[in-house]
């Protein structure tokens, strides 16, 4: 079974998929039926199946075969807007779960303290003095968002302790209006922020916790927010790439993008 016969199959299967050959949910062809057409063995169809199944484009079901991934992600609005506090998670992205036709929706909220961990510090440094805000403490806000019982989205918050300290940002309730409005209440102006966004495969924990089949990486997403050039706030965003697409909008964009109510799918083909 060397690698270059496994390789021909996933090849094979991949350029099927590429030429619309098979839609999203079609069941592919059987080990047997791959193994004649290629004159491969079976073990070696498998394993070029399995190459598939690990860039996420095929879903092994024991004792059914294998299907072609069906991902139907939710948008992600990435770009900051007052209308659409990702922390508000009762607005905007909420509301989209519910178009896609999810309705058992929940979230938990999760408030601790800690020292800062290196990662942290690094993203929460002072322009002005060049030390990590906070004096090394930071209160921690989590938000995990759940779909039918199963944990869709996370989002978690990092303050510098001189910041969230006997504020409301360190009660473990919902904060209605959002943590931009709360910030606003607390006397702090967030001019700008920056962000960075990539993917990476998830720990075996956050596999787990995701419930993510082989193949599914995560889209993180990094948001540090300024007053001037001190940092306010480190959010860290995490999401199944199957289920996630992100959204930026530039420019004069309305508030109610068209692109929201569209079928746009990053992985059609």
């Amino acid at each position: 079974m060397s690698a270059t016969k496994k390789t021909v199959v996933a090849d094979y299967l991949r350029e099927a998929l590429s030429r619309g050959d098979y839609r999203p949910g079609d069941r592919l062809p059987g080990e047997e039926e791959l193994a004649e057409e290629l004159d491969v063995s079976r073990a070696t169809a498998r394993l070029g199946m399995r190459i598939l199944q690990d860039e996420g484009r095929v879903s092994i079901r024991v004792g059914r075969g294998a299907f072609v991934a069906d991902h139907h992600p939710v948008m992600h609005k990435a770009t900051p807007d007052a209308s659409d506090d990702p922390s508000r998670f009762d607005l905007g992205y909420h509301e989209r779960l519910r178009q896609a036709g999810y309705s058992n929706i929940d979230e938990k909220v999760k408030v601790s303290l800690d020292t800062m961990r290196p990662k942290v510090a690094k993203r929460l440094i002072d322009a002005v003095d060049g030390r990590a805000a906070g004096g090394g403490l930071v209160v921690i806000r989590s938000s995990e968002h759940y779909v039918d019982g199963g944990l869709w989205q996370s989002h978690v918050t990092y303050f510098p302790f001189g910041i969230a300290n006997n504020t409301p940002l360190m009660s473990p309730e919902y904060l209605e209006n959002g943590i931009g409005t709360a910030m606003r209440g607390l006397g702090f102006h967030e001019d700008w922020n920056w962000d960075v966004v990539g993917a990476r495969m998830p720990s075996q924990d956050e596999a787990d916790a995701f419930g993510l089949g082989p193949g599914i990486p995560l889209l993180v997403q990094e948001r540090v927010t300024y007053e001037g050039q001190r940092p306010l706030r480190y959010t860290e965003t995490l999401m199944p790439a199957n289920r996630h697409q992100l959204l930026y909008a530039g420019g004069d964009a309305p508030e109610n993008l068209p692109v929201m109510d569209s079928d746009v799918n990053v992985f059609d083909h």
